[in-house]
């Protein structure tokens, strides 16, 4: 029997919306797809209840569907935590909590993923994870109005989409991010967190500067494609980076496993729509 799933990922200026079934034999088709020009900037201040109504406006033709969200904060706050190794999920995620009251100020305003590094065992009692802290406020109040409409299978940021997206990827799948605000560097292979670094930046010099420093510092970023996408991944940063690093970066790649019914794939090239499609996957094979 095949299965439908909606998502949307909301980044800082465009927000992307699919809605996707399954087809048999490990494949899945793109029924809907729709790219809008509203992001997190949208949702703040006098913008809020406009932005938040064009965003629920997307899945009125599927009401009751489940939905899983993927937010793209401006600011992250990494924390690396060593935590019981093959410890339930729950008590990792209380583990979190405990340690977001001794690294955070008010702690109840953020939201956090987190998920186990790669071969990073302290012996076989301890496990090393990335924690994912990042503010609540505007998604808390944008999950809270979809799932007036909708059962939300997933709501957080692109980390576990990402994990879970390189289990049917050969070899590393490097993700640069480049933002005004922010350089991102995420590296998963085979299922698994490889490498996260996260760098505020102030201006278009500065991003430039940490992306190279992040390329060429990590030498999975040469053995496969990197995909770079962002506000400031434009021809000229790209080519600058490639020029300055021998790395290939390209835009977002759609999984091979996921064919377009009646759309070109090409029309949905955008790092939001990359995203939503990563975490609908993520949620239909969970």
């Amino acid at each position: 029997m095949s299965k439908s799933q909606l998502a949307c990922a909301i980044s800082s200026t465009e927000s992307a919306f699919v809605r996707i079934k399954t087809s048999g034999s490990g494949r899945y088709v793109i029924t809907a797809c729709r790219t809008v020009p509203v992001g997190a900037c949208d949702l703040q201040g006098r913008k809020t209840d406009r932005g938040i109504k064009k965003l629920l406006s997307l899945t009125d033709a599927w009401k009751d569907e489940a939905l899983a969200l993927c937010f793209c904060p401006d600011t992250y706050f990494p924390l690396n935590a060593y935590f019981p190794a093959n410890a339930a999920r729950n008590a990792c995620s209380e583990q979190c909590r405990i340690e977001a009251s001794h690294f955070l100020i008010r702690p109840e305003e953020f939201l956090h993923d987190h998920t186990a590094y790669s071969g990073c065992r302290n012996g076989d009692k301890l496990e090393k994870h990335l924690v994912l802290f990042y503010r609540a406020e505007p998604f808390a109040t944008l999950s809270a109005k979809f799932a007036e409409r909708h059962p939300i299978d997933f709501c957080g940021s692109p980390l576990l989409p990402s994990v879970h997206r390189s289990r049917s990827t050969d070899g590393p799948t490097a993700m640069l991010d480049l933002e005004k605000s922010h350089v991102v560097l995420t590296v998963t292979e085979n299922g698994q967190l490889e490498y996260f670094n996260f760098r505020r930046v102030g201006n278009r010099k500065e991003a430039e500067y940490f992306a190279i420093h992040e390329l060429q510092n990590n030498p999975q970023c040469r053995r496969s494609a990197v995909q770079a996408a962002g506000t400031l991944a434009d021809r000229a940063m790209t080519s600058l980076l490639e020029k300055e690093t021998l790395c290939n970066l390209v835009p977002p790649a759609i999984p091979e496993k996921v064919e377009f019914a009646g759309k070109e794939s090409a029309s949905c090239h955008s790092w939001a729509t990359s995203r939503a499609i990563s975490t609908a996957l993520m949620a239909l094979e969970n």
